[in-house]
């Protein structure tokens, strides 16, 4: 069938993919109810037949705008370029544009998101991870809310009740500790960021459970507060070396802290891993380049937007408020940052 991108209609791609028009149309509608099978072979069809939908036609007569509104804290943030690119990628192929909008932490009320939803400026709303953009209406039903879904670990407790897409920080953390004592290491420190931070919170009890489990102390010296930046980790650095008994490792709750540590201890003389190891997380894309390069924690950021996006697809058809997190596997990365404790190390 030689079908030019302009003749293509969907029976044509029903008749391909050998499936009803019915099917077709849950495909895009409905993807939930189509077999993983279907749906590739549809997906096939398409794109053999250059498809396209008539996005605006189908989108006025369900009464829906086709945008997704993205609320991000900081467009320049490198692990939010790879999620975006997973949103985009399914709502593009759902027929859903994306709408990106950085924001002020707590700038927004309730009545702001209904009103974008109720105004036909979104269908839905996306927001990643970090600071919560609004406040919750206590006395707001959850029907009465927009279709939200949180994308990567959050940092602020007003999210929590959302539905939420996110590795284990817990469980990582506690995994690269374990890295670290299996490398020989007793003197371990965390570096967090803000107190409070549920994300952080996540990651530093992952770490604590580790030392508990092998039996090891966390001093309140080996405790540190870099901020989630490079800056903060020199700071944070310089506190944990006037400490009396100084760690031979540091756990960083994310790579910018592992940066500024790395960078601050250069400047105390100090080379990484022969006299410290650091490890980090989140393996942003400059983790492989540093020197040396840093073991870390990697976030399958592209699979987290695409599932973030599945997922809020789900609460526009649901029309309900969809609490739960849904966990995606995180990966160790082991780099040249960290290696065995050198034998006294720091005499006392």
């Amino acid at each position: 069938m030689n079908l030019s991108k302009t003749n293509a209609s969907i029976k044509d791609v029903a008749k391909s993919a050998d499936v009803s028009v019915g099917t077709v149309s849950r495909y895009f509608n409905e993807p939930d109810r189509v077999k993983d099978e279907t749906r590739l072979r549809i997906q096939a069809a398409i794109e053999a037949l250059g498809y396209l939908p008539n996005n605006l036609a189908r989108n006025f007569r369900l009464g829906k705008t086709g945008t997704i509104l993205v609320l991000v804290w900081t467009i320049g943030d490198p692990f939010y370029g790879d999620v975006l690119a997973g949103i985009s990628r399914v709502a593009v192929e759902k027929g859903y544009r994306i709408s990106i909008q950085e924001f002020a932490p707590g700038s927004l009320s309730n009545t702001d998101l209904n009103d974008i939803v109720s105004s036909r400026q979104a269908d839905g709303i996306v927001v990643l991870g970090g600071a919560a953009p609004f406040r919750r209406s206590d006395d707001q039903p959850a029907e009465a809310h927009p279709a939200i879904v949180v994308c990567g670990e959050t940092a602020d407790s007003e999210l929590l009740p959302y539905p939420r897409v996110q590795v284990d920080g817990h469980q990582a953390c506690h995994e690269i500790t374990q890295y670290l004592i299996g490398l020989g290491h007793e003197r371990i420190a965390f570096m967090r960021g803000e107190q409070g931070s549920a994300m952080i919170q996540d990651r530093e009890t992952g770490y604590r459970a580790a030392m508990a489990q092998a039996s090891l102390p966390v001093e309140d010296g080996w405790m540190a507060s870099g901020n989630l930046t490079a800056e903060g980790a020199r700071r944070a650095t310089r506190q944990l070396f006037n400490a009396q008994n100084r760690p031979t490792a540091i756990v960083c709750a994310n790579d910018e802290m592992a940066f500024g540590a790395m960078a601050e201890l250069r400047m105390l003389g100090l080379s990484v891993p022969e006299d410290i190891s650091i490890v980090g997380f989140d393996n942003t894309r400059y983790a492989a380049l540093m020197n040396p390069p840093l073991t870390t924690i990697a976030q399958p950021t592209a699979d987290i937007g695409e599932r973030s996006m599945y997922r809020l697809l789900r609460a526009m058809k649901n029309r309900v408020l969809e609490s739960g997190v849904e966990y995606v596997a995180h990966q160790l990365i082991l780099r040249e940052s960290a290696r065995s404790p050198a034998k006294e190390m720091f005499p006392l």
